[in-house]
């Protein structure tokens, strides 16, 4: 089927609807779901309430659950890269440094939808809402597997493998939440944290 280009009204009527999403997304990340009206993000974007109806026929609902749908799959593609980072021939120390530095990137370098999530996950209705577990539990299996594999060769000592993921996997979690919550116990920048959280962790597992 030959594709129809698209013309300069198809341009500005994306940059109008990701110019919606990212002003909305702004206001949740500050007032909260419910503390934000359809009237202030009208003001906010700079447009009508028939505009917006017009883009989003759901209105806020549909427009949070979008939010959510399309960082989802901005994530994923990101996370998935991440399982190829741990390579066999590559230090392990330095190989789950790399996971673990790459899984907080990607989770706090979108701070407003990191904010949305913290406080108003409950207000998705989208059927993949669980996806931020989902996605840190394949990336917990991928992690239990490439250690089993690690101890097969002999790098480190034999273990309960799920467990030794969980470990190296809350250490990033620490991480996010200090970003997000009051609660921040890593005393030092998050890089510093890591490699030393990492570089202690290894030590435990050695022969």
């Amino acid at each position: 089927m030959k594709r129809i280009p698209k013309t300069s009204r198809d341009h500005q009527a994306a940059e109008r609807r990701e110019q919606i999403l990212l002003g909305a997304k702004q206001l949740f990340a500050q007032h909260g779901y419910h503390g934000t009206s359809i009237r202030a993000m009208n003001k906010h974007i700079g447009i009508t309430d028939g505009l917006l109806y017009h883009y989003f026929p759901g209105g806020k609902q549909e427009i949070l659950d979008t939010i959510f749908r399309e960082a989802q799959h901005t994530r994923m593609e990101l996370m998935d890269q991440l399982i190829k980072g741990i390579h066999p021939g590559q230090p392990l120390e330095e190989a789950l440094y790399l996971f673990i530095s790459r899984l907080v990137e990607t989770m706090i370098g979108d701070p407003d939808f990191m904010k949305i999530m913290l406080r108003d996950s409950d207000n998705i209705v989208s059927e993949d809402k669980n996806f931020m577990s989902q996605l840190i539990m394949q990336r917990h299996l991928a992690l239990t597997d490439a250690l089993a594999k690690r101890a097969e060769a002999g790098e480190i000592r034999e273990m309960d493998f799920r467990a030794a993921a969980k470990q190296v996997i809350s250490v990033g979690m620490m991480a996010v939440l200090g970003q997000f919550t009051a609660v921040n116990v890593l005393e030092t920048d998050i890089d510093s944290y890591l490699k030393r959280m990492v570089a202690f962790t290894v030590s435990l597992w050695r022969k």
